[in-house]
């Protein structure tokens, strides 16, 4: 409101209550002993609305903001482009998406649900498994098309492979798995992140070692293939995790059902 507008509500009041609440002077404006006795018997009222309101407010926004906390590259490659389904579905429901490779401690983070990259999950969680990690080599149609031709295991080793720092035991773990004794690994390229590496593949710019879950999209719109479908399954997988006191929570509940549906397409997609 403008001063203005202040000053005429303040002499409605003044109207309406039949007594002076301000002594006027020039460019300045003081209680009166009317004033001030009103303001003592008010204050309290007001703060009480005041913290009534914020109580309110805030109780309705937790009731409808969830806040999420998941590993970069699953949150890049898997969960954001299928958030549009579940606004869709809860528009009501906000969504705070946080990202980190840390497992999540929920008396430290301030989120109320997460999805965690491991082998297990403690008994105090409720923690649906939504797919498994298996790796597969990953390229664009041009390299697949390029000599040497990608037919067997072997030949995978004569381009260049593209990994992530944070997994540098992908390839080598795949070519164990594969058969392949002793691989060459010195004409590689190392990226930051997954995603990074995805994308070097799309690219062009050698042969990605991939987490099947998260190219499944690019393979279906033709941005990559899998020459050689010689799959490398995990015990490890990535679970929905929720404090087991907060599970029924509406919000919760809600986004349980509905990570439980998408990730059952995409592991019938993984074959």
């Amino acid at each position: 409101m403008t001063p203005g507008a202040v000053s005429r509500h303040v002499l409605k009041l003044e109207a309406y209550l039949g007594t002076k609440l301000f002594s006027r002077g020039h460019a300045q404006v003081e209680l009166t002993d009317s004033g001030r006795a009103y303001l003592l018997e008010i204050r309290a009222a007001f703060v009480r609305i005041s913290q009534a309101t914020t109580t309110t407010r805030t109780t309705g926004l937790n009731e409808r903001l969830l806040r999420i906390k998941v590993p970069p590259t699953c949150a890049a490659r898997w969960l954001v482009p299928r958030l549009a389904h579940f606004h869709a579905e809860y528009p009501e429901i906000w969504i705070q998406l946080t990202t980190s490779h840390d497992a999540v401690n929920f008396g430290r983070d301030d989120v109320d649900a997460a999805i965690q990259y491991g082998s297990e999950v403690g008994p105090e969680f409720v923690a649906p498994r939504l797919f498994d990690e298996v790796l597969v080599p990953v390229c664009s149609a041009t390299v697949a098309a390029q000599q040497p031709v990608l037919r067997r295991p072997r030949d995978v080793i004569r381009h260049v492979l593209l990994h992530s720092i944070r997994r540098p035991n992908d390839w080598p773990d795949w070519f164990a798995g594969a058969g392949v004794d002793d691989p060459p690994l010195d004409k590689s390229m190392a990226f930051e992140n997954s995603t990074l590496t995805y994308q070097g593949a799309v690219d062009g710019l050698g042969v990605a070692i991939a987490q099947v879950a998260f190219v499944i999209d690019e393979i279906d719109r033709g941005r990559l293939v899998a020459p050689i479908d010689v799959r490398l399954p995990s015990e490890l997988g990535y679970f929905l995790v929720i404090p087991r006191e907060k599970a029924q929570l509406r919000k919760l509940r809600l986004f349980d059902e509905w990570a439980a549906a998408e990730a059952a397409t995409t592991r019938a997609a993984m074959g």
